[in-house]
């Protein structure tokens, strides 16, 4: 992918957003209309990539959190389940995990395929990962469209349960745990 002449743009309220379609109505209006608009409101962080006449792709993203509760999950075994997937010590009693929710994710419809959304997810994990140096975050979380849940499962996220199968959205997770290494210790000091 030749990523030459193209831009990685935060958008805030001065930022000329340029021409962008990818197919979807709304996708396509939260970009044009509302993007700025999160911003200032402090809902939503969004990026653009753009080159010289238009936006390429767009993603927005902001702090969620993960909750788990029983009143989510088909039986409580499903539920244990994932707790022992996400949390290695045994009180797996957790309700809530910090994490980075995408909120938008699209590329320009006549780029689709090209590898520019597996690069924006891989950068929104850069950042996840990265921000663990100052906050805890241990999820990356989407509500994913149903025509998009494919890709999300070729990156290793996965579904945060069965009931929302067959609605328009679902709910997925990609644990950031098993992509960090080693995170910095902190050197005790003496108070």
């Amino acid at each position: 992918m030749n990523l030459e002449g193209l831009s990685l743009i935060k958008v805030d309220n001065n930022t000329l957003i340029k021409p962008f379609d990818c197919g979807d109505e709304d996708l396509n209006d939260f970009l044009l209309n509302k993007a700025k608009k999160y911003y200032k409101e402090l809902l939503a962080t969004s990026f653009i990539i753009e080159d010289e006449e238009n936006t390429i792709a767009y993603y927005s993203i902001f702090t969620d959190s993960l909750r788990v509760d029983k009143s989510g999950f088909v039986s409580m075994s499903a539920l244990k389940r994932l707790l022992r997937k996400l949390v290695s010590h045994p009180k797996r009693h957790l309700e809530y995990f910090p994490a980075i929710k995408i909120g938008r994710l699209a590329v320009d419809q006549n780029i689709k395929q090209s590898g520019f959304g597996r690069m924006i997810i891989n950068n929104i994990i850069d950042f996840a990962i990265n921000l663990n140096n100052e906050c805890a975050c241990k999820l990356i979380t989407v509500d994913a469209y149903e025509q998009s849940l494919s890709f999300y499962e070729k990156i290793g996220f996965s579904y945060l349960s069965e009931n929302d199968k067959g609605k328009d959205t679902r709910q997925m997770y990609l644990d950031l745990t098993p992509l960090i290494n080693t995170l910095p210790s902190i050197e005790e000091e003496e108070f």
